[in-house]
């Protein structure tokens, strides 16, 4: 083996190292962001069911989680190309490959079942069907007003927030190498 050979598997070892790394920590912020995802909802449900009046409060929620769950996959998407390039990048300049990528695609390997009771679906969008929902009885009681319309704006608003927060947990769950079966 050359010299340059040498150096160039020495630099993406180093690189392979630091990516890895980079995937950890986001791994890491994704855990983080469901816990304040949990967090957060159990203090506004909490907050929302100590009187009756309160469950427009509720309304926050579709907002928060539509947050959360962004940040949650933009998270998930890095990690998916950080992925991408040191299996298609890195590997081939190291002399027998990397091989972590590739392990991972096929021992981790889920079939695709796309169902709702996913942690993730109940965790982002779930919490929010249920803030929507329960905030429905007191925007029903509200006589008609200026303010009762912008309750409902609010609340069509987050029905809104809540679909979009579906739709990026199903994207993110299907092109998840997790959802991926064996490379072939």
């Amino acid at each position: 083996m050359s010299e340059d050979t040498a150096l160039g598997q020495e630099s993406a070892l180093a690189e392979f190292n630091a990516l890895r790394a980079e995937i950890m920590g986001r791994q890491t912020n994704t855990q983080q962001l469901l816990s304040i995802q949990l967090t957060v909802s159990g203090a506004v449900f909490s907050l929302a069911l100590s009187s009756p009046g309160r469950s427009a409060v509720l309304l926050i929620l579709p907002l928060i989680t539509f947050m959360l769950a962004g940040r949650h996959v933009a998270h998930s998407y890095a990690c998916l190309s950080i992925a991408t390039y040191i299996r298609s990048e890195l590997s081939p300049r190291v002399e027998g490959g990397l091989g972590w990528e590739e392990w991972l695609r096929s021992h981790r390997a889920i079939p695709r079942r796309h169902h709702p009771f996913n942690p993730l679906f109940i965790s982002f969008p779930g919490i929010s069907i249920l803030a929507t929902l329960g905030s429905l009885p007191h925007l029903a009681s509200l006589t008609p007003s200026l303010a009762s319309s912008l309750y409902w704006l609010g609340w069509l608003a987050g029905a809104a927030l809540t679909v979009l927060s579906a739709r990026l947990v199903q994207k993110v769950r299907h092109d998840s190498f997790l959802w991926l079966g064996p490379t072939p």
